[in-house]
């Protein structure tokens, strides 16, 4: 009995639970290989902190002169250093001013690195969105190939009792020819959802990055809100609109930079220095060892041929396009948002339909059977009566998985966080 629930009903035993498919895909590869730029991102935004800190620069120096340096008064010649010269330094650099440039140049490396971070969760968005159609489509498969199994299993009974009548010489051959090539029919329909669902189960293994034997949604409805509501969440949530709104961000801060080239750089510069014929640094017996300073240094670009000009008019246009790429995204969001409250209202209506289908096709298959075996029906009948039962209990199977697809997709159109709350929440709380 164990062995024969198991066959019949293999999504309630070996099925992995859609959250427990979600979860798996935060291990895929592609999401591994967005984290990785997400860390590059996040290196490159310390790296740009380090430019506000002071550097730190250490140089050793030894050389040998072909000749004597000397110096010359009238026609005597008197020499003023040695062959051996050698220098040491250890100089401080502390830039004080860079026209915002430098404090830009970080405020644009921390939104990169935001920007990626939210690129990362916008790829998980993505999976799940594609991961959701082919778990729903796994899940129908389930149903209808256990509807066709039931239609396989009336027609083989069916089959069993138009044999002994055509024994009896009560039954045409092509009437019981007719449920021979049903059955065959069947058969061939079993096959064809077998390779639909192991394709589904391939691409959805490839997606987790495990093997995913089988799926099954369980009767848990899943809520849904006002179309206003999800707009709402959509535009001041959703990944991918955060992240174009880091463009505009990192547009932002590229102005500030062209426009820091206006302004003045001033740096304070301290140097502990020694210079001597040795690595002792203590002078060479005609200058002195100790050459360490400290001052300010400052540079303007007074005149650039109009480049700086130019520079800051294209970070100002990059922002602008930004802006307007910004602004349409989110006018399509809306109307994919429209139109999926749309398809879910228009699968809630041929569900309710599909049910009722159902009712009355089971009611007529067993009609017909019972007029078949009274003789009152021919095979073809009987045939058709039991295709149209398994066809419409196909189709009701087809309608839940859409309408369980839709609704999950819908809340991703809301972003991650509302999809966790809703969606895998609602698993959570009812298991």
């Amino acid at each position: 009995m164990k062995r024969l629930l198991t066959f019949i009903f293999p999504t309630l035993i070996w099925a992995q639970s859609y959250p427990e498919v979600i979860s798996g895909l935060d291990h895929s590869l592609m999401i591994q290989s967005a984290q990785q730029l997400e860390t590059a991102a996040l290196e490159s935004f310390r790296a740009a902190e380090g430019k506000n800190l002071p550097t730190l620069d250490a140089s050793v120096s030894a050389i040998k002169f072909q000749e004597t340096p000397t110096v010359t008064f009238g026609s005597v010649k008197l020499p003023m250093g040695t062959k051996n010269h050698t220098e040491g330094s250890l100089t401080l650099t502390y830039p004080l001013f860079s026209g915002f440039a430098i404090s830009s140049s970080i405020e644009k490396s921390k939104f990169s690195h935001e920007k990626a971070v939210l690129e990362v969760a916008d790829l998980k968005r993505n999976l799940y969105v594609n991961a959701t159609k082919l778990y729903s489509a796994v899940a129908a498969a389930d149903e209808i190939i256990a509807a066709q199994e039931e239609a396989k299993i009336a027609i083989a009974e069916s089959y069993a009792k138009a044999k002994g009548l055509y024994d009896n010489g009560m039954l045409a051959p092509a009437e019981l020819y007719a449920i021979e090539a049903k059955i065959f029919e069947i058969d061939a329909q079993i096959t064809e959802s077998q390779n639909r669902k192991s394709q589904a189960l391939n691409q959805l293994s490839y997606l987790t990055g495990e093997k995913i034997l089988s799926a099954h949604i369980p009767a848990t409805t899943l809520p849904v809100i006002e179309e206003n509501d999800m707009i709402t969440i959509a535009l001041s949530q959703r990944e991918d609109i955060l992240a174009l709104a880091k463009s505009m961000d990192m547009a932002q801060s590229d102005i500030r930079i062209a426009q820091s080239r206006y302004y003045p750089s001033v740096a304070l510069i301290g140097s502990l220095k020694g210079q001597g014929d040795s690595l002792e640094f203590d002078g060479d017996g005609y200058t002195n060892g100790n050459k360490s300073y400290a001052g300010v240094a400052a540079s303007w670009n007074l005149f650039s041929g109009f480049s700086d000009i130019h520079t800051t008019e294209a970070a100002k246009a990059a922002k602008l396009a930004s802006s307007l790429t910004l602004d349409d995204y989110k006018k399509r969001i809306i109307t994919e948002i429209d139109n999926a409250y749309l398809d879910i209202h228009a699968t809630q209506s041929k569900l309710k339909s599909a049910r009722m289908q159902v009712k009355a096709s089971g009611e007529y298959a067993k009609l017909t059977r019972g007029r078949f075996e009274n003789q009152l029906a021919g095979a073809d009948e009987l045939s058709r009566s039991i295709a149209d039962l398994a066809s419409a209990k196909a189709k009701t199977a087809n309608l839940q998985s859409e309408l369980f697809n839709q609704t999950a997709v819908l809340w991703l159109e809301g972003g991650l966080d509302a999809f966790q709350d809703k969606v895998i929440g609602t698993f959570h709380i009812n298991p």
